[in-house]
């Protein structure tokens, strides 16, 4: 019965998490407040030429860290292969994102408003 209840309550989790996401999503588009996603800023900083790259292997898993200063944004990023475990991300000295996949799993899509 416990695994019945834990796959009913996940399935529930994710369905408001996806509910939240289409309203924020809505509403930032109404009021045309420019936003972006943990997916799309991880991908903007992979593929942006100042970043910085250091690639480590540890107990045998192979980790890719990614720093990036521009125009007063300040972004840290962890991968493991394509997976992102950690995003930070700053515009001078506000917080605009804290992303850690061990907490955040369902927020990997939502939308962020941007500064």
């Amino acid at each position: 019965m416990t695994r019945r209840s834990n796959k009913i309550k996940h399935k529930a989790k994710t369905t408001l998490n996806k509910v939240k996401t289409n309203i924020k999503e809505t509403l930032f588009n109404i009021a045309d407040i420019p936003s972006t996603s943990v997916q799309q800023l991880a991908d903007f900083i992979q593929h942006h030429p100042d970043a910085k790259v250091t690639k480590k292997q540890m107990l045998g898993i192979s980790y890719t860290f990614y720093s990036l200063e521009t125009e007063g944004y300040n972004y840290y990023l962890e991968t493991n292969k394509s997976k992102i475990l950690q995003l930070d991300g700053h515009y001078q000295d506000e917080r605009i994102v804290s992303y850690r996949s061990y907490r955040d799993y369902y927020q990997l899509n939502a939308p962020i408003k941007m500064p």
